[in-house]
């Protein structure tokens, strides 16, 4: 009785498992039929269930929940749905199913636009929307929109990829139609999420702009013109202003006609909303297109009637877009001497004002003007002194870095100090005042910190670290013809910004923090963040002193990241040009050399970071440039790879592989007298590798001349130099018959190591001495030395020698001369 019991209970469990099967809970199913099993293993009805479910378990537990949960569109179906997603990866034919099914669900829903937008990263699910889009662009648009913002990125994604259409007319209408299709969007009223459709248009100018010439109209350029308004959500002006700028790119002509049309029809209506409009617009086109925006503020009678005109309107959001415009202007040299005559009384009056907010953005704008007298003009002048002085300024602005303001406020604030940091002595307030520095430095370095204000940030920091340029002979000659020629004197640079003061902002600086705070900003690396970051790097490291530091904080790990993260940059470029100043690279690079010269590479280099990683860097120092400069660079970057060839032999055979034939066939011929003696100095210390070794040995011509041309540099005009040739042929003549008999070919080799002997310099009469001793090994060259004077210039040396270690080496070659 009790077996019949146990058997209904088997089959009583699979009837169970049945019915999750069919609702789509495979799970439960699963659990239920390995209960049965355990019962009743070998049970025909109870193995068919089983098959049953590993049939179901391969259509996809993910379509099942899915057509669930498009009947009823209960969020908690929609939950299991993404969690199945992103539990288990997709095939791309279940994708494509995925997508069909979810087609027909027609409501907006959050969990929706996540699911799309997951499976939207399958190329199954990218197939089905592109065919979707070829077939029936509108409809598709349409359904995908409300669904959210992963939806439409996801859409943007398969309309960029190019492999997921099967020609170039069909990618490119497919292009045009949703180009069209959100510019509909963005004129429809009362539009909810318009951000979403500026970021298809913003998205397809910025990558295939010329597929869309000849369907911008003026229409479509109002629309995108009048998104930039202030008081629209960031989102979408961001948006909106990158479309303008494709806009100018792709046909800058047209743009310009577009723009002066849009703002010259808005400003003559005259109320405040289109004031608004018109100046916002103008604000954002000023960085985009200087030219065609000065000529817009320029318009005669403008400037003139502006204070008047928003002053009778009081409009709080129009005073606030008309200081921002007038900001804007203040990078045109012209507008600026506008503004300066027409605005300043009113900019003096804001700025003394309540509003915290106006306040400083009328401040920042005088910060720009600075102190100079308006333009004269016909009219007779009454000179009135400046109400706001800038030092004022400068303290308030300091204040509010340093204080709990407001985002906008702090941004204001930076970019101001920014402006003022350019001239010597507000760089020298600003880098004493040690609160302000690390307030500041704690402000970019908190989450979510607004770009504006990382970007102003980095410009003070390296204002106030910047040296006056190197000048070369040439430049200095430059400068002094042109000074002649416009009746003048060369001027004499600022005391304060002489290298002393310089050095000691540095100090000040880094004392601060700055290169923990520059370690953070580089995990997340923009071309301006890494430029920014190379030259406060390189300012930094003027200074012996703080090179220890730096080192320790993690400068030379940084700079090396950064060098390469430039290199790769620039090599994935389309255009094979860098997305930074071609100035930024190279400073990088000079700022580790020089912190490589000063510092024990054994404390730099861990096993994560070898010292092999910073020899590609230091090696781009060494090709030359049409400036005399590089020479400097050069010299720099062989000091650090000598200093890095003292390490292990590791390091010096790829120093060998990556700069050896530079060094040796260019640089040791220099007429440069420090790139000689810096070229000599790293062959000496890389002479301790038999690659090295067999450079100056292998028996080739190239060999010969090396060698000819190390035992050259043990006659040059400078000790040092000789000295490292000396010490390099010391160590190479030390492997016997091997590097001997090469040396005895060279015409004068015993003529050049008997006058290292006669040195007058005792260090070098030592390495003359030693380089004689391992030459007398060979019967050749013993015979060639007493031939040439050798034994004669040993015992001299050996009479004027003060150094026990002198006279003990030239009684040891003695030994062997007269053997």
């Amino acid at each position: 009785m009790s077996s019949i019991s146990e058997e209904e209970r088997a089959l009583q469990l699979a009837r169970d498992a049945s019915e999750s099967l069919a609702s789509g809970d495979l799970a439960a199913a699963a659990r239920k039929l390995r209960e049965a099993t355990s019962i009743a293993p070998e049970n025909a009805q109870i193995k068919e269930a089983w098959e049953k479910l590993r049939q179901e378990e391969d259509k996809s537990e993910f379509l099942s929940i899915c057509k669930i949960w498009v009947q009823s569109k209960d969020e908690a179906d929609g939950e299991r749905a993404l969690k199945a997603l992103k539990e288990r990866p997709l095939k791309q034919k279940e994708a494509e199913q995925a997508m069909q099914i979810l087609n027909d669900f027609k409501d907006e829903d959050d969990v929706l636009d996540q699911v799309t937008g997951e499976l939207l990263k399958n190329t199954g699910a990218q197939t089905w929307l592109a065919q979707a889009v070829r077939e029936r662009p509108t409809r598709t648009y349409y359904e995908l929109f409300p669904r959210g913002d992963d939806s439409i990125d996801g859409l943007l994604k398969v309309l960029l990829n190019r492999s997921l259409w099967p020609d170039d007319a069909t990618f490119k209408e497919s292009h045009r139609d949703v180009f069209q299709l959100s510019l509909a969007m963005l004129m429809e009223e009362a539009l909810d999420h318009p951000e979403r459709a500026m970021r298809g248009v913003a998205q397809l100018l910025a990558h295939h702009a010329n597929h869309l010439q000849n369907i911008i109209d003026a229409d479509s350029f109002d629309v995108i013109l009048s998104s930039l308004d202030i008081r629209l959500p960031k989102t979408l002006r961001d948006q909106a202003t990158l479309a303008s700028i494709k806009l100018f790119e792709l046909s800058p002509d047209t743009a310009k006609e577009l723009v002066s049309k849009f703002v010259t029809q808005r400003t003559q209506k005259g109320d405040a909303d289109n004031l608004v409009i018109a100046f916002s617009a103008a604000t954002a086109i000023f960085p985009i297109a200087v030219e065609a925006a000065s000529a817009l503020f320029l318009t005669e009678g403008f400037v003139s009637t502006l204070v008047p005109m928003v002053e009778k309107k009081k409009s709080h959001k129009l005073i606030q877009v008309t200081l921002d415009l007038l900001s804007a202007a203040c990078v045109d040299k012209k507008c600026r001497e506008a503004v300066n005559l027409h605005c300043r009384d009113w900019l003096d009056m804001v700025a003394d004002s309540t509003d915290k907010g106006r306040a400083t953005l009328a401040g920042l704008i005088l910060i720009k003007l600075g102190d100079e007298e308006p333009p004269s003009t016909d009219n007779p002048q009454v000179k009135t002194p400046v109400k706001v002085d800038q030092s004022d300024l400068i303290a308030s602005f300091k204040s509010m870095v340093i204080g709990p303001d407001a985002a906008i406020t702090k941004q204001n604030s930076v970019e101001a100090l920014a402006y003022a940091s350019l001239q010597a002595h507000f760089r020298e307030d600003l880098s004493t005042d040690r609160r302000f520095l690390e307030r500041l430095i704690e402000t970019m370095s908190a989450p979510s910190v607004p770009g504006n204000i990382v970007f102003g940030g980095m410009t003070i920091f390296a204002n106030i670290t910047a040296f006056l340029p190197i000048q070369s002979d040439e430049d200095r000659r430059l400068a002094q013809l042109k000074a002649y020629a416009n009746v003048q004197k060369p001027s004499e640079p600022q005391e304060l910004l002489n290298n002393e003061h310089a050095i000691a902002r540095c100090t000040r600086v880094l004392q601060a923090g700055i290169v923990p705070l520059l370690l953070q900003l580089s995990k997340t690396p923009t071309p301006n963040i890494l430029a920014q970051t190379s030259q406060i790097l390189l300012n930094l490291s003027n200074d012996k002193a703080s090179r220890g530091l730096m080192t320790q904080q993690g400068a030379v790990k940084l700079l090396i990241a950064i060098w390469e993260h430039m290199a790769s940059m620039t090599a994935s470029s389309k255009t094979g040009t860098a997305p930074f100043p071609p100035a930024a690279q190279p400073a990088a690079a000079q700022a580790l050399s020089r912190l490589l010269i000063s510092v024990n590479p054994s404390h730099a280099f861990t096993s994560s970071l070898p010292a092999t990683s910073a020899i590609r860097p230091l090696q781009s120092q060494l090709i030359r440039t049409e400036s005399s400069i590089w020479q400097l660079h050069a010299f720099e970057a062989m000091l650090a790879l000598t200093n890095l060839a003292s390490l292990d032999q590791a390091t010096q055979t790829q120093i060998i592989r990556t700069a050896f034939d530079t060094v040796v066939d260019d640089l040791l011929l220099s007429n440069n007298k420090l790139l000689r003696r810096a070229a000599t100095q790293l062959v000496c210390n890389l002479m301790g590798s038999p690659y090295c070794i067999e450079k100056f040995a292998d028996g080739s011509p190239r060999a010969k001349h090396r060698l000819h041309l190390l035992l050259a540099m043990t006659d040059v005009d400078d000790t040092p130099t000789r000295s490292a040739a000396g010490g390099a042929l010391a160590t190479l003549l030390t492997c016997g018959e091997i590097t001997i008999t090469p040396f005895l070919q060279q015409e004068k080799g015993v003529e050049f190591l008997v006058g290292l002997v006669e040195d007058e310099d005792e260090e070098l009469r030592h390495r003359g001495v030693v380089c004689l001793h391992s030459v007398a090994e060979v019967p050749a060259g013993l015979k060639a030395i007493q031939e040439k004077g050798g034994v004669e210039a040993v015992q001299r040396a050996l009479s004027e020698a003060k150094s026990p270690m002198v006279t003990q080496a030239c009684r040891d070659a003695l030994a062997a001369l007269k053997s």
